[in-house]
């Protein structure tokens, strides 16, 4: 898979999404007495005295999967912050433009739910977890998402494409380059291969095995800009005729022609396309995933192997054989 994404377990770090504690005088802790009290139940609250702003409601649906697609909705917002729901908890939080406290909303999200926010200001955002208040910073603007860390600790990432129509597998992190080389090296790639990464981010993967193998490579990501630089990026490496480039939902690709699949995607997005995967890809193929391995295919596992970047810092690479 796969910039400037915050926290996302070992992918990530925190100054990205710039964790901080929020002064709030005395208006936060009576807010949040309040909320245990009896504003739980309540999906938008302001303070006394200050009207709600105008904004389309929010939208709830299921958690999606292969069987179950999010239904095709428009994005709440297009020039505003959003805050998607990709776990399947309900998680209140409170939300206020930076040194604005007496803007306080107190917000509950519902799975897969889009909360969305037209400011031109920085937010402030904390929320409870693991008995823990947890604060952020964040940029106008941008996309964030709530997803879990670990499978069960939940966390804010920056990174979600902050639309409802689609599934959000994982935010864009470039993997490192010598990362990218010891997962062809261990997935034996050689030029009668097909290489499809899912999540192309760059185009780098599939970039680097043509160049380096010789074979023929598809990238598929769900972001345009993505798939532009991946063809921009493409045609300086002088590969453009060995490969090519998708824009669109992963969980709806048909990727039966690879021999060899790359992933870096997030543990349940790994376990929501392993149905795909293993409905498509012939035997003999091999899925090659970085720092997160695949739920239920421990049987089919060939190798688990840790490799440095440039910069010291471990990364796990599991290769797995249909």
């Amino acid at each position: 898979m796969v910039s400037e994404y915050g926290v996302r377990g070992s992918r990530f770090t925190m100054s990205a999404l710039r964790l901080r504690g929020m002064a709030r005088g005395i208006a936060l802790p009576a807010l949040r007495l309040l909320a245990v009290a009896g504003l739980a139940l309540v999906a938008l609250t302001w303070l006394p005295g200050r009207p709600a702003p105008a904004g389309p409601p929010r939208q709830s649906v299921e958690p999606a999967s292969p069987a179950n697609p999010a239904p095709a909705v428009q994005s709440p917002c297009t020039n505003g912050t959003t805050i998607r729901n990709v776990t399947d908890r309900i998680i209140m939080y409170t939300i206020c433009p930076e040194g604005r406290p007496e803007a306080l909303q107190i917000r509950r999200i519902a799975p897969n739910a889009i909360d969305c926010f037209p400011t031109v200001s920085q937010l402030e955002i904390e929320f409870h977890e693991g008995g823990k208040e947890v604060s952020y910073g964040l940029d106008a603007g941008k996309p964030y998402a709530f997803r879990y860390e670990d499978g069960t600790r939940i966390g804010l990432f920056l990174g979600s494409h902050g639309r409802s129509d689609v599934v959000d597998l994982a935010p864009y992190v470039p993997t490192p380059d010598e990362v990218v080389d010891k997962m062809l090296e261990l997935s034996g790639v050689t030029a009668r291969d097909v290489v499809y990464d899912i999540g192309c981010g760059d185009g780098r993967i599939v970039i680097a095995a043509a160049r380096k193998y010789g074979v023929r490579g598809v990238g598929i990501d769900l972001d345009k800009k993505r798939i532009d630089e991946s063809i921009a990026n493409a045609r300086k490496a002088g590969v453009e005729r060995l490969v090519r480039f998708i824009c669109e939902d992963a969980t709806r690709a048909d990727v039966s022609e690879a021999t060899v699949v790359t992933l870096y995607l997030l543990s349940e997005s790994n376990a929501l396309l392993r149905p795909m995967l293993e409905k498509q890809l012939r035997p003999g193929s091999r899925v090659v995933s970085h720092n997160y391995a695949i739920a239920g295919w421990e049987d089919k596992q060939v190798v688990a192997t840790s490799v440095r970047d440039g910069e010291g810092k471990s990364h796990s690479i599991f290769v797995y054989a249909r």
